[in-house]
């Protein structure tokens, strides 16, 4: 028995470390949620690819357009480049608007009004939107490599001027976009049910018609849009300008200014 006990006294006890440090000071909630907001502010934004600024704030509209052929686009990278597979549904409302207009004509042939000038009216405002809406489908399958230049071209200006100190929001973007999002179902909901009511029609034809009135709106907003984007960007380097012009300009509000006098 003495012999363990010399053996026991002999063999050094290991020391067990712990795992972690124990905490010193208690755990402060206020200092952690700064943090974590001051790095999110720190975290650089994207401005390229599907996860940019501008394409997820127009993102539910451009799904649209592309369903109705008019973005044929898909991203190769961080850049936008035209799709070969998106140009299936350019293609297929092109044969979906031929077959429509067959339908209305048919249906106008069949139907007898009291004056045939409302008739001739009638058809020749279906005639046009349907020659616009064609129009805009070819202009748009022999385009898309300029747009997305375009679009490219301005994405990298949004990365360069926030790069130099003067990043771009699209919170003001995102609002309008889903402003006009909602205004327009509400409208052509309103469009279709009365429609219904005053002529007699069927759903599916009643949207059918109105197909072709949608996709030249669609077009007329993606004009719109797109030229409302470079007018902002536009807008945001006169600013600049106008901030960094030295005082002999005439802007004595500029930053140069300022700091001359």
């Amino acid at each position: 028995m003495r012999i363990f006990q010399e053996e026991l006294v002999r063999c050094r006890r290991k020391q067990v470390f712990p795992l972690s440090k124990p905490r010193t000071t208690a755990f402060d909630v206020e200092t952690t949620y700064a943090e974590v907001v001051r790095d999110k502010k720190n975290r650089a934004k994207k401005y390229h690819g599907p996860d940019s600024q501008l394409y997820s704030a127009i993102y539910p509209l451009f799904c649209i357009m592309k369903v109705f052929g008019l973005a044929p686009y898909d991203f190769r990278g961080d850049e936008i480049v035209p799709s070969k597979a998106c140009l299936l549904f350019s293609f297929a409302f092109m044969v979906l608007y031929c077959h429509i207009m067959y339908r209305v004509y048919i249906r106008f042939i069949s139907v007898k009004r009291k004056k045939a000038f409302l008739n001739v009216v009638e058809t020749t405002k279906v005639t046009i939107n349907y020659f616009v809406a064609m129009y805009e489908l070819v202009a748009t399958i022999f385009r898309r490599k300029a747009l997305s230049q375009v679009w490219n071209a301005q994405q990298d200006l949004d990365e360069r001027l926030s790069q130099l100190g003067y990043p771009r929001k699209e919170t003001k973007t995102e609002i309008a976009m889903w402003t006009l999002l909602i205004s327009q179902i509400v409208v052509w909901t309103a469009v279709n049910q009365s429609g219904m009511y005053a002529f007699g029609e069927t759903w599916l034809f009643n949207v059918s018609y109105m197909c072709i009135y949608i996709g030249t709106a669609i077009s007329v907003y993606k004009f719109i849009g797109m030229a409302s984007f470079l007018g902002q960007r536009f807008h945001q380097l006169n600013r600049i300008a106008k901030e960094n012009l030295p005082p002999s300009v005439g802007y004595k509000s500029s930053t140069v200014s300022r700091q001359v006098e």
